[in-house]
């Protein structure tokens, strides 16, 4: 629209303002089209409008303190409105979490969609949401109002439960949602005023097959369906009001402006009562069922207490005697795991168990990054006094030598392995090289001080120890290579004169 104020033959201003430029560059942020009028004299006013479509054009010249003050009861109007819907949705969202109902969440597409479609259509959407973005500005009204009816057809579907209670009307809306979709698509490609006509012609012929549908329902005696008609009744009235105003069969910037705001108001209250209603209703119905099926059950349930009375004695006498095979057997397989895992003749673990509870303890070392050290043991001379006293007499300095490693290194996650023959190992979980050295030391002291109780009399033994601990910073690159660091140690331990400690510590470039 380009309009021009001449005084003596001069253009003293002129404005060019239209949907092709934004919002911001309009003399008057304003919903409609408003320019500032010369009032220092009379003045001649040309104005020029260009469309690629219909359009009517009233004009009004108004004092600024009036045209403000009819304003703001509008304003307050369309920000009651814009406020129903989005309570709707937000409503309509919550009950689709709590329930779980598709009918909510559809619906609640739906009135977003239309939402936006009454955005485009009062100019809110162009002042408010993309006041820059002109290609939407042309494209809004036909775009989101396909989106509506595609979403609308979903919903219907899902509220109505067509899929099972009308195949040829749930057939029916299928082709009206793909025929929406398609004039979505349209509104992308072709004109405005082609796909304008397209949208008001597919409304009413949409909304008249739902209104049919409704009376079709209601027939068949669905629930609230006459609420859900009166809805789209009043839609349809909206969309033909403002369809005969477009066209220019009716005369009324109101209702050219506000009707389809209006009938899509009074729809988005009356569909969302229609869901909660009907959702109500639904619930009250399974509730019911849920309590006849109960009472079917106590009754059930009551004959066959008679028949599990007589039934629970010789139940009771198999479980008994079934509880006692198995905790006869559960104790077999404790009795013969703990075998399983233990040395024989010391009774701590063995090498099976060390082997696989090595690798647990270094993984988890590992992944919480805390040391992990190893000791490993050996007794000094063990041969000769087992040559010189017999095995028995040497078996029994093993069993003690066993028991007072254990003795020492007593912490709960600490274990003690025989690794083979006279060698043992000792597992210190979260030690770092320091206080592996410090137990390995206390071992030492154990065996050294006090000796060994035997038939043969007292026997002196001592013993060797080689530990190596993983640095949290570089650990070790694996179980076998700290087992073997410990296990050099021992050896170094044993070629210095026994009777030491040496110590190592394991990082990732060993």
């Amino acid at each position: 629209m380009h309009v021009a104020f001449v005084l003596d033959g001069e253009v003293v201003s002129e404005y060019h303002v239209g949907d092709q430029q934004p919002f911001t560059e309009r003399p008057v942020l304003a919903n409609s089209f408003v320019l500032p009028v010369p009032d220092t004299e009379a003045h001649e006013a040309f104005v020029r409008v260009q469309t690629s479509s219909s359009v009517r054009v009233p004009l009004y010249i108004w004092q600024e303190s009036d045209f403000h003050a009819a304003q703001g009861p509008l304003n307050v109007a369309v920000g009651l409105y814009f406020g129903v819907l989005i309570c709707m949705v937000v409503y309509n969202l919550f009950g689709y979490v709590v329930t779980r109902e598709p009918s909510f969440f559809s619906y609640s597409i739906y009135v977003i969609f239309t939402g936006l479609l009454m955005a485009a259509l009062s100019g809110v959407g162009f002042r408010y949401l993309w006041p820059e973005f002109l290609w939407m500005q042309e494209r809004a009204i036909v775009l989101f109002g396909g989106l509506a009816f595609v979403f609308a057809s979903i919903f219907i579907t899902q509220l109505m439960n067509l899929r099972s209670n009308g195949i040829r009307w749930h057939q029916g809306l299928v082709a009206l949602g793909v025929g929406a979709a398609i004039i979505s698509i349209c509104s992308v490609l072709l004109p405005y005023s082609v796909t304008i006509r397209m949208l008001l012609g597919f409304a009413i012929i949409a909304c008249s097959y739902v209104m049919v549908l409704g009376a079709a329902m209601w027939i068949r005696g669905m629930m609230h369906a006459q609420i859900f008609m009166l809805a789209w009744i009043t839609f349809l009235a909206s969309i033909l009001f403002n369809s005969l105003a477009y066209l220019g069969i009716l005369d009324g910037q109101f209702i050219q402006r506000y009707a389809i705001m209006i009938g899509s108001g009074i729809e988005v209250l009356l569909l969302s009562w229609v869901v909660t209603l009907m959702y109500s209703a639904e619930r009250t119905q399974k509730i019911a069922a849920q309590d006849e099926a109960l009472a079917q059950a106590f009754v059930a349930q009551e004959a066959q207490r008679q028949l599990n009375e007589e039934l629970e004695v010789r139940v009771a006498e198999r479980t008994q005697a079934l509880e006692d095979v198995t905790a006869r057997l559960q104790v077999a397989n404790s009795e013969l795991e703990q075998k399983s895992r233990e040395d024989g003749l010391t009774r701590v673990f063995n090498r099976r168990y060390f082997n696989e509870q090595l690798q647990h303890v270094f993984h988890q070392a590992q992944e919480e990054g805390k040391p992990l050290s190893i000791v490993m043991v050996d007794i000094d001379h063990f041969k000769p006094l087992n040559d010189a006293y017999g095995h028995l007499i040497g078996d029994d300095v093993l069993i003690a030598f066993a028991k007072r490693l254990q003795e020492t290194a007593s912490r709960p996650t600490d274990f003690v392995c025989r690794y083979g023959g006279e060698e043992f190992a000792v597992v210190l979980p979260d030690t770092d090289a320091e206080a592996a050295k410090r137990v390995a030391e206390r071992l030492q002291d154990a065996i050294r001080k006090r000796p060994f109780a035997s038939k043969a009399g007292p026997l002196q033994v001592t013993a060797s120890f080689g530990v190596a601990t993983t640095t949290v910073e570089k650990p070790a690159h694996s179980a076998l290579v700290l087992l073997k660091a410990a296990d050099d140690a021992l050896y170094r331990a044993k070629s210095k004169g026994r009777d030491q400690v040496i110590r190592v510590t394991v990082n990732a470039d060993a």
